[in-house]
């Protein structure tokens, strides 16, 4: 990085708009606190599972008590946040326990609170009142990766040719008011896939460009409002719409409020900060992308689906099975996981190679701490965007073993072509 471009990224930047994104980042981490709590999930979602597809293998789930605290702990530190109290220190304590949580169960993983810890971790390294150009630059980086990939993900058959998955969520609010007979329309669905890809690869540029900024966030509203009504995913709208201020110029509050301007003096960046920061940023900017490096369907297979910004792309319906095999005897028998599992797990698990490979290591803990050694199969089907089910996973090969070799035997099928 050039001595020029370093000068050029220390240079201190109005913090105004950090500060309005500040108080609605902390708003929307109580609000969704409390409505985890109102909806009663931390019993149905946490406690109530008797297994749980944790993300760190092993790790221990508290009890309910326990993690309605934390819940509770993650209210008063958002409004702590939004006020500006201790702010690096609570924002540390929403960290842990936010991401506590969401470490519980694969189950629960949704992008958009992805992009809330990373928004919170970029707020808790950033110096506090005194905002460096490379500071605005890194969440300007942050937010506009999540609209381009979520862009270049949609630039997919199903997306643009199909206008699946959207075509049939529509079509399943057909009896909507006013609206329902013209969602249900296939040319509904397409003109919204089109309309959607072209927005998530245009949104970033027309917030950045000062001519079009205004373009830009009318467009950022209503997108976010249509997509609230149709599809109602919590804080995502307005995590979004927050997020998209980060895009405007940097002293946007008081221009609207004709406030004078805040001057501060620069803080040099240095030679090894500079190289962190490069190196940041081509984190943020290239890891979303690691799925091409397997160069199969991933939407199928889900090989890099997670942390990519891969946004309202399926409709996948599956099946799934287990047949338990004993070393000792031969014996087999046949394990539903719809029984043992809730609702949620199993909708999600039964279309997830990896969450299906989980359950078969877990049977073959259940059954090691009897005294047998077993072998998993498992038996899954599932569909993607209306395609015909078909099989998932090899029927013949045992669940439990290394990752490594599953992967070398081709353990999940490929996605046959459409008819």
């Amino acid at each position: 990085m050039t001595e020029r471009l370093r000068r050029h990224l220390s240079q201190p930047v109005d913090d105004a708009g950090l500060a309005v994104f500040r108080v609605g980042f902390g708003l929307l981490a109580a609000v969704a606190a409390v409505r985890f709590l109102a909806h009663g999930w931390v019993e149905a979602l946490l406690a109530a599972p008797v297994f749980h597809f944790t993300w760190i293998p092993g790790m221990p789930v508290a009890p309910a008590p326990v993690l309605t605290a934390l819940l509770i702990a993650q209210v008063l530190a958002g409004l702590m946040i939004a006020v500006g109290w201790r702010v690096r220190a609570v924002l540390s304590v929403w960290l842990s326990s936010f991401v506590y949580i969401d470490l519980v169960d694969k189950a629960l993983y949704l992008n958009h609170h992805v992009l809330f810890v990373l928004l919170g971790v970029w707020l808790l390294i950033l110096p506090v009142g005194r905002l460096p150009r490379w500071g605005l630059w890194l969440l300007r980086v942050q937010v506009a990766s999540v609209y381009t990939w979520a862009g270049v993900a949609k630039l997919n058959a199903d997306w643009l040719l199909r206008g699946e998955p959207l075509a049939t969520w529509l079509s399943a609010r057909s009896e909507t008011p006013l609206v329902g007979p013209l969602l249900a329309l296939p040319q509904s669905a397409l003109a919204m896939s089109w309309g959607g890809m072209l927005y998530d690869l245009a949104v970033p540029f027309l917030l950045l460009h000062p001519r079009t900024r205004r373009l830009g966030m009318v467009m950022v509203v209503g997108f976010h409002a249509v997509v609230g009504l149709l599809f109602p995913i919590g804080i995502f709208p307005w995590l979004m719409v927050l997020s998209a201020t980060l895009l405007l110029s940097p002293d946007w509050p008081r221009r609207w409020l004709s406030l004078p301007p805040m001057v501060r003096l620069d803080r040099p960046l240095s030679r090894p900060g500079a190289a962190m920061l490069a190196a940041l940023l081509a984190a943020i900017v290239l890891f979303p992308g690691r799925f091409l490096l397997w160069g199969a369907d991933v939407s199928w297979t889900e090989r890099g689906y997670r942390l990519a910004w891969r946004v309202m792309l399926n409709e996948k319906t599956g099946l799934v099975d287990y047949r338990v095999v004993e070393a000792q005897t031969g014996r087999t028998w046949r394990v539903m996981p719809a029984e043992a599992l809730t609702p949620l797990q199993h909708k999600q698990m039964r279309t997830q190679p990896d969450m299906i490979r989980d359950y078969a290591r877990h049977l073959q803990r259940v059954h090691a701490g009897e005294g047998r050694t077993v072998a998993v199969y498992a038996d899954a089907w599932a569909s993607l965007n209306g395609r015909p089910s078909q099989r998932l996973l090899r029927a013949d090969l045992d669940l439990t073993a290394p990752r490594a070799e599953l992967e070398a035997a081709a353990w999940i099928l490929p996605l046959s072509p459409l008819p």
